[in-house]
């Protein structure tokens, strides 16, 4: 290292212990500020957290166009694969961040954004935010004019900054609002990239290595707007005044795999889907004998699912067959079929509608999911020999149906009010 590198290494260490401190006296002082002091340090402190993003790009930028003995870049030379590793490891952070700052160290070489180039170097927009702006431009290349680029450019950087100028506008708002500007200087393409949504929607379901199934959809954005609209507002948290709060321990994504499934369960109950052979889609769970006489002593004990061939509990059997058309086998230990049972639908509509009435949400105290998301539960199983009437019947939301099935919930009359009182069962 040279002299005068040298140097220069030590006053960046000594400004940057400085402002350390200033900014440890900064927050001391927070918590006795009134609230303009601590607006004005909050813009300080962005204002700086801004600038070192800015470091961070112009960092990248400068490992690139640095000179090497080598034929590849100055990142082999520090023992990196890349520019975006070094940036990753140096700085502990994510590829998708890193592959951001790279592009950016790009920009203050081609400057192909004029204005975006300038707010990276400034440091007033964030390196998240330009990341957006310049892969949406990068996106518009190939099919928008010089002129309209270098519009969007401006305007990007503009939006990037809520009303007051100060405050960074969120990412995610920032990538919509530049796209609907998009939209509405250029209107006729709406039409277009609809019609486009509409040839390339898809669908594609798929085994795992477990059994488990995975799900993946593109769909038009009306489409799915609906189906995101649905699935955020299920697996959103379930409170009401004056109700008992539920303990729910399921994560935001399993709360959305519920709300999923339960968007299908009630397809398959509205006598609307399509048929297989003339009748409705009907699933058939395979049970042996032998795993019936354990299930009853309380051993664990297998069903075979059809279609998939896939294991499941019994107890999940025993869920399965509350709801929807679903055929039980019973088969001997050479595969013979004992006895076939019904393929119904066990509550009829007017009993579900009558259900409704009894319980327009479900049962489980704290729980909101409407009756017409619900389903219908024996409270005696049927599997067990439980009728199939309204004495017998309560609504549950898909996910606590199964912790019924599961014996997480204690079900008891109340015979005041007429009704099956649901609770979570106790612990021991």
């Amino acid at each position: 290292m040279s002299t005068q590198t040298s140097t220069i290494a030590t006053a960046i260490l000594n400004a940057a212990s400085d402002i350390n401190q200033l900014i440890e006296r900064a927050f001391d002082d927070f918590e006795w500020a009134s609230i303009e002091e601590r607006r004005e340090i909050m813009h300080v402190f962005s204002s700086v957290a801004l600038q070192h993003q800015a470091a961070v790009s112009k960092f990248a930028h400068a490992v690139d166009k640095a000179p090497t003995s080598r034929r590849d870049n100055a990142a082999r030379e520090l023992d990196y694969h890349s520019t975006t590793e070094l940036v990753q490891h140096e700085l502990g952070v994510g590829k998708t961040l890193a592959d951001g700052y790279v592009r950016l160290g790009r920009l203050l070489q081609t400057r192909e954004y004029p204005a975006l180039t300038a707010a990276v170097e400034q440091g007033t927009v964030s390196a998240q935010q330009a990341t957006v702006i310049v892969r949406l431009l990068d996106e518009w290349q190939s099919t928008c004019s010089r002129e309209f680029i270098l519009q969007a450019d401006a305007s990007a950087v503009r939006m990037a900054k809520t009303k007051d100028g100060t405050t960074p506008s969120k990412v995610d708002a920032l990538a919509r609002a530049l796209t609907a500007w998009r939209i509405r200087k250029n209107p006729e393409e709406t039409e277009l990239n609809a019609d486009e949504q509409w040839e390339n929607r898809k669908a594609t379901v798929w085994r795992r290595r477990d059994g488990s199934v995975s799900v993946n959809a593109v769909l038009p954005a009306t489409v799915g707007a609906a189906i995101k609209q649905f699935l955020d507002a299920n697996a959103s948290p379930k409170s009401r005044y004056g109700s008992p709060a539920e303990i729910d321990e399921r994560t935001r994504p399993q709360k959305m795999a519920d709300a999923f499934a339960t968007a299908f369960g009630v397809a398959a109950k509205s006598g609307e889907s399509c048929t297989q052979g003339g009748e409705a889609p009907t699933l058939t769970v395979t049970v042996p004998i032998e795993e019936m006489r354990r299930y009853a002593e309380g051993a664990p004990s297998l069903a075979t699912v059809g279609h998939t061939q896939e294991l499941i509990p019994v107890a999940e059997a025993a869920h399965l067959v509350c709801e929807g058309a679903i055929q039980v086998a019973a088969v001997d230990k050479h595969g013979a079929v004992l006895q076939l049972g019904r393929s119904q639908r066990l509550f009829s509509r007017s009993q579900r509608r009558a259900l409704n009435e009894m319980y327009p949400e479900c049962a489980l105290g704290g729980c909101t999911i409407p009756a017409v998301w619900c389903e219908s539960h024996h409270v005696t199983w049927w599997s067990a020999g439980g009728n199939t009437d309204l004495d017998n019947g309560v609504n549950l939301c898909n996910y606590h149906h199964h912790e019924a099935h599961l014996g997480n919930l204690h079900i008891a009359r109340d015979h005041q009010q007429n009704r099956w009182k649901v609770t979570r069962a106790i612990r021991r």
